[in-house]
Order: structure tokens, then sequence, then C-alpha cells
């Protein structure tokens, strides 16, 4: 899948995640799910984005919890619409497809990565500081 297409799904994502960021627990709910998929997947596919779909998690986890606050206004709702494609089992190319399954979550999740590329940095930089690693729970 090319990046017009991650592009245009994430579009249709937004209004979900509009509604999630106004739901702070099921929020929370979902960022969990997020994190249980990645660390019980051992699909090799997510190998290559594992630690910045991780990132990612963490980055919205400390925006709904309200820790982190420098950012731009739409930052919130692109994470959010990158881990609700993730979390669907039934997407472009479903995930029980092996070998295949994930391929179009990575192109989503790359995607978004790449858009916030400064964002993420900023976002690392700030748990640096801080100490944190993300080793704690939701």
């Amino acid at each position: 899948m090319d990046s017009k297409k991650a592009q245009s799904r994430l579009q249709r994502l937004t209004a979900r995640a509009e509604h999630l960021i106004a739901q702070p627990k099921l929020l929370m709910a979902r960022l969990s799910q997020a994190r249980m998929k990645v660390i019980h997947s051992n699909r090799r596919e997510l190998n290559q984005i594992r630690s910045e779909l991780t990132l990612l998690i963490d980055f919205a986890l400390d925006l709904t919890r309200g820790e982190y606050q420098a950012v731009n206004v739409k930052t919130p709702v692109m994470i959010i619409a990158a881990i609700l494609y993730f979390l669907m089992p039934l997407d472009s190319i479903p995930d029980f497809l092996l070998g295949f399954g994930y391929l179009d979550d990575v192109t989503v999740i790359t995607f978004v990565i790449n858009q916030l590329r400064e964002e993420m940095t900023k976002y690392k930089a700030w748990r640096n500081q801080r100490g944190d690693h993300g080793d704690e729970a939701p």
C-alpha cells in the first residue's frame, strides 16, 4: 500500500479518533489494547516498526494523561487514528494472513511517524529528560 492510500485510510479514522479523544477512559483502554497487541505479537512484519509503534502508543498515553502537551493540535488525532488502524483486525490486509497481515499496518504507521518526525523527536527528548523509558503500564 502506498502513502496516498495510507493517508486516505487515516482520514477515515480521524472522526473515530476525535471521538475517542473526548472519552479518555475509553481511549486509555484502546491504548492499553494496542500496547498488548505489540507486546504479544511475534510477527516479523512488525519488527521494523515495533519500537516506533511503542513510542507512538506511549506518546498517546502521555497526551491522554495530560503529562505531555507540547504538540500541534492535529498530532493527537493522527496518532490515535494510526493506533486505531493497527487495532483493526480486518483492515486492508487482514492481520491473520501469514506473511502479509501487518504490511498495511506497517505502511500506515510508517506514514504517520514520517509525518510526525519532528514531534516524535521532541517527545523523545522530553521523555529522556524525565528519565522515562515507557516501562510503566497505562
